[in-house]
């Protein structure tokens, strides 16, 4: 993915995030009912994958099936780059539904500003 790309793929991320933040409870979930087509990148597509279960799990609404498909889980975990300049978080700088799926992300990432 080249870095105009993934600039790209990263704000569309922190759109759907945003989206999701602004609905609460079942009205969250049912942005996430329809599985996203791939983006054909498996670390973006467990990134949306992760999106959707950490912004699921504040409201306690059950996860949709293909939130834990293993086709959108990393064997090895590995950064979300936009830049080759971005520092590399420490597990504990990122949410629990991104260790899952083998994504780090910085926590900040996903926070309004």
């Amino acid at each position: 993915m080249q870095a105009d790309d993934a600039q790209l793929a990263l704000r569309h991320l922190i759109q759907m995030n945003d989206n999701l933040v602004a609905e609460r409870g079942l009205l969250r979930g049912i942005l996430a009912v329809t599985e996203p087509e791939s983006t054909g990148s498996k670390t973006w597509d467990a990134a949306i994958a992760a999106l959707v279960a950490y912004r699921l799990n504040q409201d306690g609404v059950p996860l949709p099936e293909w939130a834990n498909e293993e086709s959108r889980v990393l064997k090895r975990a590995r950064p979300l780059r936009v830049d080759p300049a971005d520092a590399v978080p420490s597990p504990a700088d990122v949410p629990q539904e991104f260790l899952d799926r083998g994504v780090l992300l910085w926590r900040d990432t996903l926070e309004s500003v």
